[in-house]
């Protein structure tokens, strides 16, 4: 009876393990380079690498709730900078802090700057160089927050092990009364 019980209890603490273990998602900050320069002098624009800068830049896609640690790469040969932003316009709101540098203090050519923020409301959203002229030269590209997919509930682990406990105690129950009625 003991060693049944025993059993039992050790596969529901298994069994509780592996599910909360499993369930478990580790956060380390996301890595994002992009670069910035001119790819003549009438267009500019952003890129994955210096020598793929275009105009618009590649879409940025994150997961609400992100954290993101992205570095600006000036690959052109004049200052520029990055932020995300509500519209395509380099006075638009800077959203979550997600700005390197500034209009008045950008990223010098052949430098690098890096921001970390947490991504926040899903939806399209614009990167812009807030530098006079530039979005309007192409600096710009399309940022796309997706929803999260939720974690398992701890609320919902702290259920399977409450049903599970009165699932023992219910056969640990059963077992002691199948017991005593056993006839001698």
């Amino acid at each position: 009876m003991k060693k049944t019980t025993l059993v039992l209890a050790l596969m529901l603490t298994i069994g509780l393990l592996l599910v909360t273990l499993g369930t478990m998602q580790v956060k380390a900050a996301t890595q994002v380079d992009i670069y910035a320069g001119e790819k003549s002098s009438s267009v500019y624009g952003f890129g994955n690498s210096a020598s793929s800068i275009s105009s618009p830049g590649p879409t940025l896609t994150f997961t609400q709730g992100e954290v993101v640690t992205l570095t600006l790469h000036n690959a052109g040969t004049m200052a520029h900078d990055f932020a995300i932003v509500d519209t395509k316009s380099s006075t638009g709101t800077v959203l979550w802090n997600a700005q390197v540098a500034s209009a008045s203090n950008p990223v010098a050519a052949g430098s690098q700057a890096s921001v970390t923020f947490t991504v926040g409301n899903t939806g399209d959203y614009y990167y812009v160089c807030q530098v006079d002229g530039h979005v309007a030269l192409g600096m710009w590209g399309n940022v796309t927050v997706n929803a999260a997919v939720p974690e398992f509930p701890t609320a919902l682990v702290f259920v399977f092990f409450a049903v599970a406990a009165t699932a023992l105690a219910a056969y640990i129950g059963k077992s002691k009364i199948v017991h005593k009625m056993t006839p001698l």
